[in-house]
């Protein structure tokens, strides 16, 4: 079998963050870099920068889109934004009904006597 490049191919990581760094790009300078979402950014490509960077970067975006007319910008910083809109919101519904949750199984676990945690293993 002959060797490949396929290694060398930008992931989806690498993508998403260069997506997050090119409209961070625009709100600066008005305009998306020339390979916007490429995943071959020189900040990004081959950087082994972990979620935790991403989410620092897209919490960066978010909180200055909050504060910007956004349909002054491309479409993709539009689609982005609501993109991203949606999903925080389905997000924090879900950590919501997680925590209330979590009150409803201690609430009623709370009720059960020591014997029948015992007997549940709790």
């Amino acid at each position: 079998m002959p060797c490949n490049s396929d290694y060398m191919d930008a992931n989806q990581h690498e993508i998403n963050l260069s997506v997050v760094y090119g409209l961070l790009d625009e709100l600066k300078t008005g305009k998306l870099p020339k390979d916007f979402g490429t995943g071959y950014d020189k900040r990004v490509y081959n950087k082994g920068l972990s979620k935790k960077h991403l989410d620092e970067k897209t919490e960066e975006l978010c909180s200055k889109l909050q504060k910007t007319n956004v349909s002054k910008y491309s479409l993709e910083m539009q689609m982005w934004w609501r993109d991203h809109q949606k999903a925080d919101k389905e997000r924090i519904k879900k950590e919501l009904k997680e925590i209330k949750d979590k009150k409803a199984k201690e609430k009623a676990i709370s009720k059960l006597s020591s014997h029948e945690r015992k007997l549940l293993g709790l």
